[in-house]
């Protein structure tokens, strides 16, 4: 065989693997996402998956890696297509996250339980793109009028991930009399309303009323 061919169909082979047991993660947990079980649902040898991902760990390293990746650009993507950055958060807020949002943060919990070493690398540690994607978010708000010209983008970033990693994290203890989702709307309500000048707080009024309207 062909080495570009068999490197292909090998490639092929490590992506089922990775959108499978990604499903498998998300909808049943991490403790259902067995190799055993994998190989069963894919109608192939342990041996085939132990080929592509030597354990767990790394398996989990490679879908966290997957999700941060298309998570960054679906986000690139609006915010290119929308009027303005409060446009691009309340669309991604309200069409993008809330399908698998939640499944998402139950398994980050259960990945900082039983794969502590994963969580730290690949959660608490990998914030660079993070820090990055916000002060363009932030940047942009400034540049586009809709947020305040003295923005402090530094402290602003440092401020918007302290909050937000203690709901992910639920240091506060929030999460056992509200939603996760109710916390975030509330948060992103608040947060991005204190960004704002006079014109992004109409956007803001405008893209609310919106919502009412079609609820």
């Amino acid at each position: 065989m062909h080495p570009q061919i068999e490197k292909t169909m090998s490639n092929d082979v490590k992506q089922r693997i990775l959108l499978e047991a990604s499903e498998l993660m998300l909808c049943h947990g991490i403790k259902v996402m067995t190799m055993d079980e994998l190989a069963k649902r894919m109608g192939v040898s342990k041996r085939t998956i132990y080929e592509h991902f030597e354990d767990k760990d790394t398996l989990l390293t490679a879908i966290l890696q997957y999700y941060k990746k298309q998570s960054h650009s679906v986000f690139e993507k609006i915010l290119k297509d929308s009027p303005t950055v409060i446009h691009a958060i309340s669309y991604f807020q309200n069409n993008v996250e809330n399908a698998l949002f939640s499944k998402i943060v139950s398994r980050y919990d259960e990945i900082r339980r039983y794969h502590p070493a994963v969580y730290q690398k690949e959660v608490c540690h990998d914030k660079t793109r993070e820090i990055e994607k916000l002060k363009k978010m932030f940047q942009m708000g400034i540049k586009q009028g809709v947020f305040r010209e003295n923005l402090d983008i530094d402290v602003t970033v440092a401020l918007y991930q302290s909050a937000f990693h203690q709901i992910w994290e639920d240091k506060n203890g929030l999460r056992q009399y509200f939603s996760i989702e109710k916390l975030y709307e509330n948060y992103f309500q608040i947060f991005i309303r204190g960004c704002c000048n006079t014109k992004g707080l109409r956007v803001i009024e405008t893209l609310c009323k919106n919502k009412s309207q079609v609820k």
